[in-house]
């Protein structure tokens, strides 16, 4: 396989439809004014300001000693409400994008009118897969610790080595789920499977396709680890840029572009491997 066109032919679509842009970076947006509304119903943005118009320094045992204590429940709400709804809109995203890129994978157009297209079946397929795979992770975990715990009631003499070994097998294990599951969105958006058996089919793959598999994980592992760096240079860039100046609107503007400008590159990077990975399967489909 010319793995070359892949990469190249998913940066040619994003500059054919930047609407496929649209989805994450509406997602981007209303997390951000969410953040900032739970921000000020949590009571820290009153408590910030009077802070630090009183000229006080805000360190971690200040804010339990003179906010956390009397605004427990305001903090628990506000953190439970933004990570329910951020999970279920970033379903709903996902289910769009990967919509579109399904079009694009089948060489059709795609606009900003295929934001209204999303289909109640492909936000449930999503949320079905993700919790398999959390309640995998789960049950993993879970094991680890246990075999873990029963090393360590042999003595003090194995822990060490125990802490280690499960550490390690820990690691080959998630590194191994990420490798099987890359395929993921491919197979149930391409083969239109519910949610358990696209995770059993991406295994499946993965034994199957062994090699293709590996060497398209290992493409979208560099390529994220190069928009990595690009937007950790550009949050570091507009970081110093805040130091230049002085009133707290421009600070707020600088800290708001260096924050756009770090998503801008995270979200090329997120619809490019989209792209990629669907083209990449659609060219090497599932062997049932």
């Amino acid at each position: 396989m010319h793995y070359s066109e892949f990469v190249k032919r998913a940066f040619g679509n994003i500059r054919k439809y930047p609407s496929l842009l649209l989805p994450e970076t509406l997602m981007f947006f209303t997390t951000y004014f969410l953040t900032i509304a739970l921000y000020k119903f949590s009571g820290l943005a009153a408590f910030a300001k009077a802070a630090m118009s009183a000229g006080q320094k805000i360190d971690t045992s200040t804010f339990i000693r003179d906010f956390a204590a009397g605004h427990m429940g305001q903090i628990v709400v506000s953190l439970a409400a933004f990570v329910i709804l951020t999970f279920f809109i970033g379903a709903g995203t996902e289910a769009i994008k990967f919509r579109m890129i399904k079009k694009v994978t089948d060489r059709q157009r795609v606009s900003a009118k295929d934001l209204l297209g999303g289909s109640w079946k492909d936000f449930f397929r999503i949320i079905g897969m993700k919790m398999i795979i959390y309640l995998i992770a789960l049950v993993i975990i879970l094991s680890l610790m246990l075999a873990a715990s029963f090393v360590f009631s042999f003595g003090n003499g194995f822990t060490s080595i125990a802490a280690w070994v499960a550490a390690g097998i820990g690691l080959a294990v998630f590194v191994i789920l990420s490798i099987g599951l890359i395929f993921r969105y491919a197979i149930l958006f391409i083969e239109e499977q519910n949610a358990a058996t696209t995770v059993r089919w991406s295994f499946h793959y993965f034994r199957k396709h062994t090699s293709h598999v590996i060497v398209s994980w290992l493409i979208y592992l560099g390529m994220g680890i190069m928009f990595t760096i690009a937007s950790t240079i550009a949050t570091m860039i507009f970081t110093s840029l805040r130091g230049d100046v002085e009133s707290a609107m421009a600070i707020y503007f600088v800290s708001f572009i260096g924050t756009v400008a770090a998503f801008a590159i995270r979200l090329v990077y997120n619809v490019w491997a989209g792209l990629f990975l669907f083209d990449a399967y659609s060219k090497n489909r599932i062997v049932r």
